[in-house]
């Protein structure tokens, strides 16, 4: 939503030719600040040393989610509390505790930010232009942030709610991260006795926000509107005040444009609890955690009104840019205005450039949009002079993934009706001597199928995605395609399809190297003057040109095979596809 709002052709660009910008280095350094700081809450004062290993490391299942269901996994009930004259008495002592923690968690969460960071092949820079002392000031600002919460909590909580917390009988339905199963209702170690004043160490423990454990596999906690269609990951959700409070933290300073659409974000979370609550619960508070200057930035709460307008507008835009697959012309390059925010997001002066365009300088899509006025020297050849002799060159946006066909049914399977209302069917479709194999693709079935269809019986297969295999045509069919009794007037000859290509495009992403572990495969999307497309090779076709191009190289691919995945052009390479390197990054615009 928020970039939709920002520039519906950027939202475009984003989601239907998938053409994403690189991901910088800057990355390692925000998920290396939300590991530590998460990490450092989960830990309990009473049980786990400043200087010790991660003891509270949380038990996970295959598929990524914690194992909640197996109690006797956690470690917490079975760690012995240290002595009570170990236990921090005031703030002072818990900040240098809490310090102490992050120095025992940061390297690894560093460490393990880089690694994920270099996996990516639509990196670009190196990790070495991470601030690694920044990211580790970061902590700090964040850490001391949650002590100013566990300090509130201390001399604001009510008696009810600590009697509660000491009995062990108010562990929320979804506890925060701690170490201890889903389930657990004995008193906590640091429990003090009925009629004793709450003390620092009750309070880090009663504060302690739910956030997404640490050790659990990336958006496997997130949550979803009843209906299914909106969903979103929280960073930090405060409860000892018997209400909500949701936080999110940016490892950033907070300027620059973004800061507004955080508090769109915020807001969103807003609705979006008042939505799993059945609507009737809302939070308390929202704010942004600017790791940077270490500040607090409050987000206004939405009104009810604006929950209930959310609810709509939210599934309008769902049913506009989700439901169906919008085209170019339904996302205008219409940018918002740019805005300007200071340290800490506050609004700059003044707040918004006066410039229309001022959107479009700073995007990463103005060498592809037109209204960008960037000059990509994206090529435009028809042809192409190589191993002696010429080769027509397509425009990548002229490429037909879908073909029509028209012929006689033989060897017939089928039909038959699938759970999803697909129709599983095979035949041979016979056109004279020319014949093609008729089958469902491996991503769905059709629905829409003559009853008529049998053996010997003349048909029309239209929208089928065509290749070839083992020197026959095949044509594979999903629930774009249909099957209808063909007319005397309609003919679409088999031997007309067209399943090879030659294209020549800019490499505008690198989406997946072979790394000898689980990825296996080679592509990228290359982009010309006229669309994108996707390029793909597995295994033993994977070009040896491969390991020496980057994003922004130009390539041409020749003699590769039509294909489409996910509504997008593909060109696949085979056997006897080869490819060139035209001109490097060097050579050209920088994107």
């Amino acid at each position: 939503m928020v970039t939709w709002k920002a520039c519906p052709r950027l939202w475009y660009y984003n989601n239907i030719p998938k053409l994403r910008g690189p991901l910088p280095p800057q990355i390692i350094r925000g998920n290396a600040a939300e590991a530590c700081i998460s990490r450092v809450l989960r830990d309990s004062p009473s049980l786990v040393p400043g200087e010790s290993e991660d003891i509270l490391t949380s038990p996970i299942l295959d598929d990524g989610k914690p194992a909640y269901e197996f109690g006797e996994l956690w470690p917490g009930p079975s760690i012995q509390p240290l002595e009570r004259s170990e236990w921090p008495t005031d703030r002072n002592a818990l900040e240098k505790w809490a310090m102490m923690r992050a120095d025992s968690h940061f390297q690894k969460c560093w460490d393990e930010a880089v690694r994920d960071w270099e996996s990516l092949t639509n990196r670009v820079g190196t990790a070495d232009s991470a601030d690694v002392l920044e990211c580790r000031e970061m902590v700090e600002n964040g850490i001391r942030m949650h002590l100013d919460q566990v300090e509130k909590c201390l001399n604001s909580l009510d008696a009810e709610t600590l009697e509660s917390w000491r009995d062990g009988t108010n562990r929320p339905e979804w506890p925060s991260p701690d170490g201890f199963p889903l389930f657990w209702s004995e008193p906590h170690p640091c429990a003090e006795g009925p009629e004793s004043d709450p003390s620092w160490m009750e309070a880090w423990e009663i504060a302690r926000p739910w956030f997404v454990d640490p050790d659990a596999g990336s958006f496997t906690q997130t949550t979803s509107h009843p209906e299914g269609w909106f969903q979103g990951e929280y960073d930090l959700v405060y409860r000892w005040s018997g209400r909500p409070s949701v936080i999110d933290i940016k490892a950033s300073q907070g300027k620059g444009d973004r800061s507004g659409g955080y508090l769109e974000q915020l807001r969103l979370y807003a609705w979006l609890w008042w939505e799993t609550h059945e609507r009737a619960e809302e939070v308390e508070s929202l704010a942004i955690w600017y790791l940077g200057p270490g500040t607090v930035k409050e987000v206004e709460l939405p009104s009810y009104e604006e929950l209930e307008n959310y609810s709509s507008e939210l599934k309008d835009l769902y049913s506009t840019i989700h439901a169906t697959t919008p085209s170019l012309e339904d996302c205008p390059a219409d940018p918002s205005p740019l805005r300007y925010f200071d340290i800490g997001g506050k609004p700059s002066d003044p707040p918004l450039d006066p410039d229309p365009k001022a959107r479009c300088r700073r995007c990463d899509l103005r060498g592809i949009c037109e209204s960008g006025g960037h000059d990509l020297e994206l090529p435009s050849e028809t042809r192409i002079e190589r191993f002696g002799h010429a080769w027509p060159i397509t425009p990548i946006g002229s490429i037909r993934t879908r073909v029509d066909a028209t012929g006689t049914v033989s060897d017939l399977r089928g039909p038959s009706l699938k759970e999803d209302g697909g129709i599983d069917l095979s035949f041979r479709l016979q056109d004279g001597y020319d014949r093609a194999k008729v089958r469902p693709s491996r991503y769905g079935s059709p629905s829409d199928i003559t009853r008529s269809i049998a053996n010997d019986v003349k048909v029309r297969v239209k929208d089928a995605i065509p290749s070839i295999w083992r020197g026959e045509v095949v044509l594979d069919i999903d629930e774009s395609s249909s099957i209808a009794l063909v007319n005397d007037e309609e003919s679409f000859p088999i031997v007309e399809i067209e399943t090879r290509i030659n294209v020549i495009g800019r490499i505008w992403s690198i989406d997946a190297f072979p790394n000898g572990i689980g990825i296996s495969r080679w592509s990228v999307t290359l982009v010309d003057q006229s669309g994108s497309a996707g390029v793909i090779a597995f295994k033993q076709f994977i070009p040896v040109l491969a390991a020496g191009l980057s994003r922004g190289d130009e390539i041409a691919i020749l003699n590769g095979e039509v294909g489409e995945f996910n509504g997008r052009p593909q060109v696949r390479i085979g056997p006897n596809t080869r490819v060139v390197s035209i001109r490097t990054s060097e050579d050209v615009p920088g994107f």
